[in-house]
């Protein structure tokens, strides 16, 4: 079974159970301050992915760490995870919950590269302009990359708009490589 397949399957277990226990929105809380935690701390990262620390080490780490921070559906999710030897996905189980929870509510990211910083006015106008494009909330996460020159390259999903101007004189340039001049009928008109 691929590793999709398998966070997909423990995801829509978490979202269900989540959905009929009526701790929906405590799970989607616990899941963003997880997956927030996951991200930016490389020692609970490591914890999760680690083989050294034994299974029972880790089920009372996670008791103590985490018991009275986060609702105790989603404790007894990461202890599964830890019984089952799926730790290792926890962060991409969440991942996936975090995907299947937009993907139901109807939002998408989009992450947008630029070469200077965006005004909040412009930002706005992009947030609204690719809520008007997809039809959908978007949730955009700007960084800067001063080798795009200007413009932008936009990532919603597996679809990429690239508006930048590195992009455009690039395709300038091959048009140009490839492009045939009329060279020998002038050198023989004259």
């Amino acid at each position: 079974m691929s590793q999709r397949t398998v966070t997909r399957r423990y995801a829509t277990a978490l979202y269900q159970e989540a959905d009929a226990s009526g701790v929906l929105e405590a799970v989607d809380d616990d899941v963003l301050l997880l997956r927030n935690s996951i991200e930016s701390n490389r020692e609970l990262s490591r914890f999760f992915t680690s083989p050294v620390i034994p299974q029972e080490k880790k089920d009372t780490i996670l008791q103590k760490l985490l018991g009275d921070r986060i609702d105790g559906l989603t404790l007894r999710f990461l202890r599964l995870l830890v019984e089952k030897d799926r730790e290792t996905l926890t962060k991409e189980v969440l991942d996936e919950y975090q995907s299947l929870r937009d993907e139901q509510r109807g939002i998408v990211d989009a992450n947008v590269t630029v070469a200077r910083p965006l005004t909040d006015d412009d930002q706005e106008a992009l947030l609204q302009a690719l809520e008007q494009k997809t039809g959908k909330d978007v949730r955009l996460h700007v960084e800067e990359d001063s080798d795009l020159i200007g413009g932008l390259v936009i990532r919603i999903g597996d679809r990429v708009f690239d508006g930048s101007v590195r992009s455009q004189l690039s395709a300038l340039h091959d048009r140009l490589r490839n492009a045939t001049l009329p060279v020998e009928a002038d050198a023989e008109a004259a």
